[in-house]
């Protein structure tokens, strides 16, 4: 697909355990707020987006993980941002929500993202067409 060379790059993180996906209800106040979606931010200058992954997941969720490689990508619905999906490892740990990024956070199966009221159709076509195919994350 060809995209519009003005978007921002941002990055989507990707965590899978058991079968199901690690997804945040966003805080920050704008056309997002309130919507399900995976762990997300911009690219900052001079970093890479496997450092913005590193960072967004600490950030967000206070986790540590390891990009291991880029899965898909796509516009944000706004069409501001290409969206790189990235799936990441991780040892298993505890979640550290950000308040101010993070209202609350689940872990939920595709099927159960299908009654999610708020979600972007490409976050759900994702998830369903591509994310369903990758092993977990926990090492």
């Amino acid at each position: 697909m060809l995209y519009n060379q003005c978007m921002k790059d941002a990055v989507a993180v990707v965590i899978k355990k058991g079968g199901t996906f690690l997804l945040i209800k966003r805080a920050k106040k704008g056309h997002a707020e309130n919507y399900w979606c995976p762990v997300t931010g911009a690219v900052e200058p001079g970093e890479t987006q496997k450092q913005a992954v590193i960072r967004e997941a600490q950030e967000e969720m206070g986790l540590v993980v390891e990009p291991i490689r880029k899965v898909w990508e796509c516009p944000t619905d706004d069409h501001k941002y290409l969206l790189h999906w990235w799936f990441v490892h991780m040892d298993d740990q505890a979640i550290v929500a950000h308040p101010d990024e993070v209202k609350e956070y689940k872990w939920l199966a595709v099927g159960q993202m299908e009654k999610l009221e708020k979600m972007f159709d490409l976050d759900r076509r994702f998830f369903s067409e591509i994310g369903s195919t990758l092993p977990d994350s926990t090492k």
